[in-house]
């Protein structure tokens, strides 16, 4: 039972919404947005967005969840952690290797989440650009952080006895 109670969970969720202030040398292509998550002991998880129109909706409303259970020291350790995000534009040409060149970069912290009300923010991320004299981007964002209820806790713990 001691081993239970030195043990936490948390759910976090990222949704990226939208961009505006985009400014592209070539905008034939697709903009995504690339999510690098920590995932604890020095390791982080890579996600990518699906990809939208750089002539488009700039609108993706996706959402990726994070669920940690360790020792409280490991949930500290995420919840002390940000998010680096990267606005990335891939050109529309056919071609063997698809790669992706870097619009702007940011990092978000899960402490803004964390100290905010209901543990839950939406907000507009400037992200640096990396083009000089070139507006910056942003990338609105929603970020939340949720605590198990106890009976999701009990229902976990029966199931490992």
């Amino acid at each position: 039972m001691d081993a239970l109670k030195a043990l936490s969970s948390l759910n976090f969720e990222l949704k990226i919404m939208n961009a505006k202030n985009i400014q592209l040398a070539n905008s034939s292509g697709y903009l995504f947005v690339r999510c690098y998550l920590s995932a604890g002991n020095n390791k982080r998880v890579r996600v990518d967005s699906r990809e939208v129109s750089s002539n488009g909706d700039l609108s993706w409303n996706e959402s990726f969840s994070l669920e940690c259970k360790g020792a409280n020291q490991s949930i500290d350790m995420i919840t002390h952690g940000t998010i680096v995000l990267e606005l990335r534009w891939r050109s529309n040409s056919i071609a063997l290797f698809r790669r992706s060149q870097l619009v702007g970069r940011a990092e978000v912290s899960w402490r803004d989440a964390f100290e905010s009300p209901n543990m839950e923010i939406k907000k507009w991320v400037m992200m640096e650009s990396t083009k000089k004299g070139l507006k910056a981007s942003s990338v609105c964002v929603g970020m939340k952080i949720e605590v198990p209820s106890s009976e999701d806790i009990l229902i976990v713990s029966n199931l490992r006895n």
